[in-house]
């Protein structure tokens, strides 16, 4: 399968605009999601299902995991495994890859960050 720029959702989400590439429907194991954000994702949250794989494309920022802050730049990847709290904040265009593929039922809301 091939997906195009042109033809996936884009949408924004806490301070983050994405594209999303596929969903469980067309690849169970894993999901293709671009993001961009110019603060960061002002979101706490943890998914209990899947591991969340980030590629960072351009920028920089603090990731702040289970509460411990960590600085990240372009070509860091961040590994977040299921049921740990994540947010982070920065400028950054990033890659997410989700391992199984994002369901939203899985996902739990934490806090709003300021």
């Amino acid at each position: 399968m091939i997906f195009r720029k042109e033809d996936v959702p884009e949408f924004e989400k806490q301070g983050v605009k994405m594209r999303v590439y596929n969903n469980k429907e067309q690849c169970p194991q894993a999901a293709v999601v671009y993001q961009e954000t110019q603060k960061g994702h002002l979101e706490e949250f943890y998914h209990s299902k899947s591991y969340f794989i980030f590629y960072i494309i351009e920028g920089e920022g603090t990731w702040y995991i289970e509460d411990e802050p960590n600085k990240v730049m372009a070509g860091d990847v961040i590994i977040i495994p299921p049921n740990k709290r994540f947010y982070y904040l920065g400028c950054l265009k990033q890659i997410c890859i989700t391992s199984p593929s994002w369901e939203a039922e899985f996902e739990y809301h934490v806090r709003d960050i300021d």
